[in-house]
């Protein structure tokens, strides 16, 4: 017998909830964006141009998590039985390639003006600052009530942390070259922000690459799922197991269970407790679970 069970990880109002979070938080960062990019044009600061890169990658993290949200709620078709969940861990490849090599641009040509520091404008370039740090702030407050409830939202809550670091980064450097006179702490600090930037890419492509390669979601490891599951059909009833992640917060599972001939009969209220077990422990909203009885196994076939 074959079972498969899909649910989604939280009801409509709370996606409506969070969307509506997600937008207000898409329009507070770009406005961010393009002040802080217009500001590094105006004020010739290196450190505002970095928080720019930091807050695009922001941006498309948190375009990509409202892209989620929504295709999650597209019905599958003939053609895509998954739906469009892979497009976010695509899209999410190439954000982190491009934010990589903008954070090696930035990081490189950093180290080349501490030594020449130019001239900056100091009190614009801090004011700019200290503006796009409150917004960041604004962005994590509106996002902070979703945390729990949407694994979305809080990706792009975790990002926007991020930003708020990289901000506090630039607000020092401004205040260190206003106090001192000093430009070259403004190189500094976005030497800070592209080396932030670089762990930050180094996560999303590392990520990204292990959902498309199917690897087991993290904190998924196989024995402890496949002792979860024998602790409610029994030891040694697992004879193939699969876990995978369809993109960042959707994670599937395929098993057989061997069970021996008497216990076949209650087949139904197993498969509904191991995906109750799945869906709390693990987050595991998509299964297929094949039954088959012990007696159809052939001699000297084990666990695998």
């Amino acid at each position: 017998m074959t079972h498969r069970f899909r649910r989604h990880s939280h009801s409509h109002e709370d996606a409506s909830h969070s969307k509506r979070a997600l937008k207000v938080s898409i329009a507070v960062v770009a406005a961010v964006l393009v002040m802080e990019a217009a500001g590094a044009v105006w004020t010739n600061s290196l450190a505002l141009f970095s928080d720019a890169a930091h807050v695009l990658m922001d941006l498309l993290s948190f375009s990509l998590s409202l892209a989620a949200i929504a295709l999650s709620e597209r019905p599958v078709s003939d053609k895509r039985t998954f739906g469009w969940h892979r497009a976010e861990v695509l899209a999410a490849l190439v954000n982190g390639l491009l934010v990589l090599v903008i954070a090696f641009f930035i990081f490189f040509h950093a180290l080349g003006r501490i030594s020449r520091p130019p001239e900056i404008l100091t009190t614009p370039m801090l004011a700019i600052a200290v503006a796009g740090l409150v917004m960041n702030l604004v962005v994590i407050w509106k996002l902070s009530p979703h945390v729990r409830t949407d694994l979305n939202v809080r990706g792009a809550f975790l990002h926007a942390m991020g930003d708020a670091a990289a901000s506090v980064a630039v607000v020092a450097g401004g205040i260190l070259v206003w106090a001192t006179g000093n430009t070259a702490f403004d190189s500094m600090a976005a030497v800070a922000v592209a080396l932030l930037i670089m762990v930050n890419a180094y996560w999303v492509l590392s990520e990204s690459v292990h959902i498309l390669l199917e690897g087991a979601p993290k904190g998924m490891e196989r024995d402890r799922i496949v002792l979860a599951i024998e602790e409610i059909a029994g030891a040694r009833t697992v004879r193939d197991f699969h876990v995978w992640s369809l993109c960042s917060h959707i994670h599937a599972l395929s098993v057989h269970l061997s069970l021996p001939g008497e216990r076949m009969a209650g087949q139904k209220d197993l498969i509904e407790k191991l995906n109750a077990d799945l869906g709390e422990r693990f987050n595991i909203r998509h299964t297929t679970i094949q039954i088959e009885s012990d007696t159809w196994q052939a001699p000297g076939t084990g666990a695998t």
